[in-house]
């Protein structure tokens, strides 16, 4: 099985199909940012709804390349708990992969060189090192089991032996294309948050706007917005991948199992 175009040619149709969607989800999580930052500087970025609008946007690019069904359309045809098994399986992917990372968090503020430097440079070197930890298990869990979330969008009722099995006949197509496609666009997530903001000058980066009570920074404004640009692609990007490699492993498990079939038709004669 091959595809005529690469993945981030598909992408870029993907969203093009869905781009109300898309548009709506960096909107929406950018005007919260916006509004959350504007009465509290210091607070971060809500978990929840970040996590739920993204799921919605993956279920519509799952829909579009699986069912041929764009937009908040594709939500709406899907089958009942569908969304919801969608979004507990991928919290059960994220889980696995996380407290392996967070057991590897705990002992790195026990190095020495790490201790000995300032609150700002631990925090980097920490998250570096966690964020690196996290990517290659979650790396290697997509590639194992990812197919489990199409899965439950097409409602085949097929269990997470069943995504081990498509995994294990397509692991080495997840592991590069997620590497060539959501590994490129993480970087470019990381130069926005860590290296973009180098660019410019404190005052251009601390400049305020305040209106009343509230405060708002147009740099952050900006590099908020931009990077969650770059996330929701992201999310396309691999929706993307584990379409495909639902599409490619099913065939591949059913053209195993035509071989196993013919040869214990010629075994028999």
């Amino acid at each position: 099985m091959k595809f005529d175009i690469t993945i981030w040619g598909e992408a870029r149709d993907v969203i093009r199909k869905n781009l109300f969607i898309f548009a709506a989800v960096v909107a929406t999580l950018w005007l919260l940012d916006i509004a959350i930052f504007a009465v509290k500087p210091e607070a971060d970025s809500p978990q929840l709804p970040t996590y739920i609008v993204g799921a919605y946007l993956a279920i519509a690019c799952h829909m579009t390349i699986l069912r041929n069904v764009s937009g908040f359309t594709a939500v709406g045809a899907l089958q009942k708990w569908a969304f919801f098994k969608f979004c507990m399986r991928g919290l059960a992917i994220v889980a696995v992969t996380l407290i392996p990372a967070l057991f590897v968090m705990v002992p790195l503020f026990g190095v020495p060189e790490i201790k000995a430097a300032s609150e700002e440079a631990r925090y980097v070197l920490v998250f570096s090192v966690v964020l690196a930890f996290y990517g290659l298990g979650m790396l290697v869990v997509l590639s194992l089991v990812g197919t489990w979330l199409p899965a439950a969008i097409v409602a085949d009722g097929s269990s997470l032996k069943r995504a081990f099995a498509r995994g294990r006949k397509t692991i080495g197509y997840v592991a590069t294309r997620l590497i060539a496609g959501p590994g490129a666009n993480i970087v470019l997530f990381l130069a926005t948050i860590f290296v973009l903001p180098t660019q410019f000058s404190v005052a251009i980066r601390t400049y305020t706007i305040q209106v009343g009570e509230l405060n708002f920074v147009p740099f952050d404004i900006a590099v908020n917005g931009f990077g969650y640009l770059v996330w929701a692609t992201g999310i396309v990007l691999v929706a993307v991948v584990l379409s495909r490699a639902y599409q490619l492993g099913e065939a591949r498990l059913a053209g195993a199992s035509q071989q196993n079939v013919e040869l214990e038709q010629a075994e028999a004669i």
